[in-house]
């Protein structure tokens, strides 16, 4: 859990610019830095898509006691979706209420890639990171 709420506190010092992620994952104990600089950027790289999950499950309007941390969630559902041990932590309450709503966020996540027209899940970060440039542009 440590874990994972390190890596949310390095999302959240990163939205507010207060480092970079290698001084940010550098401040980590040696064990956990490689593991979740890899989390950290692997989350970041699918964040519109992971949000646009998030938010279409209602998994925070529902679990609003246990999941207060808006860049905890989306490490958790980055774990569970997309990496393949799904998320690596002792049971507790915080994974119950993810894993409660696992069915609904891969239907989200399978709606996400319909909607983007890809089948690999590689193909989904190319074609987000397109969909946000072309939001730019468009401004």
């Amino acid at each position: 859990m440590n874990f994972y709420k390190s890596c949310a506190d390095i999302l959240q010092r990163l939205s507010d610019k207060k480092g970079s992620i290698k001084s940010l994952v550098g401040s980590l104990p040696e064990k956990d830095r490689k593991r979740a600089a890899a989390l950290v950027i692997e989350t970041l790289k699918y964040q519109p898509l992971l949000l646009s999950v998030i938010e279409a499950s209602g998994i925070l309007r529902d679990e609003k006691k246990l999941l207060r941390d808006r860049n905890l969630v989306l490490v958790l559902v980055h774990d569970l979706l997309l990496s393949k041990g799904g998320i690596q932590m002792g049971d507790g309450p915080v994974k119950q209420a993810v894993l409660k709503h696992k069915t609904r966020l891969n239907a989200e996540f399978v709606k996400e890639k319909v909607k983007h027209g890809v089948s690999r899940t590689e193909d989904l970060a190319k074609s987000s990171e397109m969909g946000a440039n072309q939001h730019v542009e468009d401004n």
